[in-house]
């Protein structure tokens, strides 16, 4: 325990580091300009809403708003304690089909404040500050591993954290500041499976196998992926990314690289379960075998890898599936065909992510069980009972 609490913060450290290394930015990744709108001065805050008024409509020509007189009261930062009158836009569509919810008296928002070079300050509303409830769900996510999984829940919380840490700090720091997208990417898979499966279970050939084979089924997963993309020539660049990358003024992204990175963080999780599944099943197989062969040994694993892979590509499927329904049934209700809705770049990139993902996983479970048989090829003999056996004496285990 004392090896992994070390580790831990070794790896905190690690992390440190690396989110404060600054790298050179390629031109395929990251660009900066200067702002073109160098006078106007943009102050992100938070505030309270201490009035609303009514709800009423806006028409600025051919478009109509809804929105939401409320007034607000900053609560950080230079204009913090001053108070603006101004409208919450509750409309998400042109034509009012998609309504937010309206604001209360109490509520925390998010900001923009912007004052101009004649000293002229706005406030605008943008949208409720979820942080706080976000942070109360995962307490209570906490807890419940916590209560229900006891010293295995706080071991499982630990691994968490380095993933939550690694995908922040290598991963999206990495990228971010100029590293390639593609060893970034599998950079940060390695350690989250090394230092998630030591903490789970230390140091043995189980572990190892587990690791290995997950690593090995991300990696064809990535493969996959990065063919069917460029045979499919998907760009990566979706809807909120197209909308985005207007606004971006810093920096430019290598969004067809962003796929890989995507489908592998995305099916990181289940290789591991599958991975984790197989290793600790075919351990538990020769601990309670005298006499097993490694061809045995991968038998038994890819038996038991028949079962795990119908349920855990059925989740990746699933769970990709549940992220584009809302957009599956809007084109639906634009009475588009389904040859024309697949063939829709944000939707097949949906599929082949979750076709990428769950062969990520399918291809663990021979990787693992090989892995696994290998390292475990030599027989070892237990003998529970010696053949020279005293009386009062206990039993020799050679």
């Amino acid at each position: 325990m004392k090896k992994i609490i070390i580790s831990f913060f070794m790896l905190i450290i690690l992390f440190q580091i690396i989110g404060n290394t600054k790298l050179y930015a390629t031109d395929e990744q990251a660009i900066l300009v200067e702002n073109e709108d160098a006078n106007t001065v943009r102050i992100q805050t938070t505030a309270r809403v201490i009035e609303v008024g009514e709800v009423k409509k806006i028409e600025t020509g051919s478009i109509i708003d809804t929105v939401q007189e409320v007034k607000i009261e900053i609560l950080e930062g230079v204009y913090e304690k001053e108070e603006f009158m101004t409208n919450y836009n509750l409309s998400f569509d042109i034509e009012g089909k998609i309504s937010g919810y309206e604001l209360d008296e109490g509520d925390k928002v998010t900001v923009e404040i912007v004052e101009d070079e004649n000293g002229n300050v706005v406030a605008t509303v943008q949208e409720p500050d979820r942080k706080n409830y976000i942070i109360l769900m995962m307490i209570l996510f906490l807890l419940s591993i916590i209560l229900v999984g006891g010293k295995q829940g706080i071991k499982a919380i630990m691994g968490l954290l380095i993933t939550v840490l690694a995908v922040y700090f290598i991963l999206i720091k990495g990228i971010y500041t100029g590293y390639h997208v593609i060893w970034t990417t599998l950079v940060t898979a390695g350690i989250i499976i090394g230092f998630t499966f030591v903490i789970i279970g230390g140091f043995s050939k189980k572990i190892l196998s587990a690791a290995l084979g997950t690593l090995g089924g991300i990696i064809s997963s990535g493969i996959v992926a990065i063919i069917f993309a460029h045979l499919a020539k998907l760009s990566g660049a979706c809807e909120e990314a197209v909308q985005l990358s207007i606004s971006m003024t810093t920096i430019n992204f290598n969004f067809r690289a962003l796929i890989f990175a995507g489908i592998v963080i995305a099916a990181l999780g289940a290789c591991m379960d599958v991975g984790m599944s197989i290793a600790s099943s075919l351990d538990e197989i020769k601990n309670k075998t005298k006499d097993i062969s490694w061809k045995e040994l991968f038998k038994s694993g890819m038996n038991i890898g028949k079962d795990v892979i119908g349920t855990m590509t059925n989740t990746l499927i699933l769970a990709y599936v549940g992220g584009a329904l809302t957009l599956i049934l809007l084109f639906l209700a634009c009475d588009m065909g389904m040859s024309e809705i697949l063939n829709k770049e944000t939707i097949a990139e949906e599929l082949i992510s979750a076709i990428a993902g769950s062969m990520g996983v399918v291809f663990t479970v021979p990787i693992t069980a090989f892995i696994y048989a290998i390292l475990n090829r030599r027989k070892t003999v237990y003998k529970t009972v010696s053949d020279n056996k005293l009386d009062g004496n206990r039993s020799l285990k050679l």
